[in-house]
């Protein structure tokens, strides 16, 4: 992969009202098992069930596949890619990802690839630490219960668990 850049990836949980999301940026060399670390922190999952991830169009005659902790028995793709070996960065420049948690409840994720952000963009923001939440709406969920809300979002708290998960990735740039 060339040079490492910044993704702003705008992430909505699906189907909840009132409307969830965040906004983060994240280094163009994350990989798809870090990027599940990140979304379980910023939705407040605690990493207790399966997921995938899964282009949500695909080019003419590129066959179907899919990333993550997906049940063999459950999976009716026809390949499923080991995450800590792929870069979500390669695959958003193409269209949109949809993210699923919890197979039995189906929270379903759009991610969307908002915009690159420059290293001066960056450091001009003043930012302390990559990944970083930017803004956010609405509460975390209860994980098991889909009309159950949890804690009500707050930037400086995600921000905070983000700086000790990315203190165990060592250095980004």
């Amino acid at each position: 992969m060339a040079e490492t850049g910044i993704m702003q990836l705008k992430i909505t949980l699906q189907h909840v009202k009132p409307s969830t999301w965040r906004r983060v940026l994240v280094p163009t060399s994350i990989r798809y098992d870090q990027l599940h670390a990140v979304i379980q922190m910023l939705f407040g999952w605690t990493n207790s069930h399966l997921h995938s991830f899964a282009p949500t169009q695909l080019p003419a005659g590129q066959p179907y596949f899919e990333y993550g902790l997906v049940d063999p028995e459950l999976d009716s793709s026809e390949s499923t890619l080991d995450e800590t070996e792929h870069f979500p960065y390669l695959d958003l420049e193409k269209g949109n990802l949809n993210y699923t948690y919890d197979f039995g409840e189906d929270w379903s994720h759009k991610i969307v690839l908002e915009k690159m952000v420059t290293m001066q963009e960056f450091v001009e923001a003043d930012h302390k630490q990559i990944p970083v939440v930017l803004a956010g709406r609405g509460p975390e969920r209860m994980e098991d219960m889909q009309d159950e809300v949890g804690e009500a979002y707050n930037t400086n708290d995600l921000n905070d668990y983000l700086a000790e998960l990315s203190d165990g990735w060592g250095e980004v740039y």
